[in-house]
């Protein structure tokens, strides 16, 4: 079986989009290098827009599951890319290494940039970007 230490960021990409990545390996930490890889390739905008598509895919074809969440996956890309421009690291790891929050404390930075849980509520619900909504993040 492939680990995904060994896969690079277009053979990552490739796994996903095909669905052939085995959903053991579906982690949260793969899920921020798909929005690292995707925000390096098309800006955020691209990105997330990419992602969702991806995602959902993903979700309906590998995973068999309708628990697919836009919002959520909107905000792998929003807060991932918010970490990325307050960052000089041009290496995924050590992005995470410089904010071990995106790693381990992922939940709480969502409630923080939307103000409620949106993993339980809004699962399908498209939430129009705020471009004057700030990402209220402490450190």
């Amino acid at each position: 079986m492939t680990t995904t230490l060994k896969l690079n960021d277009k053979e990552l990409l490739k796994q996903v989009k095909e669905c052939s990545l085995p959903p053991e390996l579906f982690t949260h930490e793969i899920q921020l290098k798909l929005s690292w890889i995707l925000i390096n390739r098309y800006g955020l905008e691209g990105a997330t827009k990419k992602n969702c598509e991806i995602k959902e895919n993903y979700y309906v074809n590998a995973l068999k599951s309708k628990k697919f969440n836009l919002p959520l996956t909107k905000a792998y890309t929003e807060i991932l890319h918010h970490f990325m421009e307050r960052s000089s690291a041009k290496d995924f790891d050590k992005l995470l290494r410089e904010f071990p929050r995106l790693k381990f404390d992922f939940k709480e930075l969502v409630k923080t940039h939307y103000g409620y849980n949106i993993l339980k509520e809004h699962r399908n619900e498209d939430l129009k970007p705020n471009p004057n909504r700030p990402i209220l993040f402490t450190f």
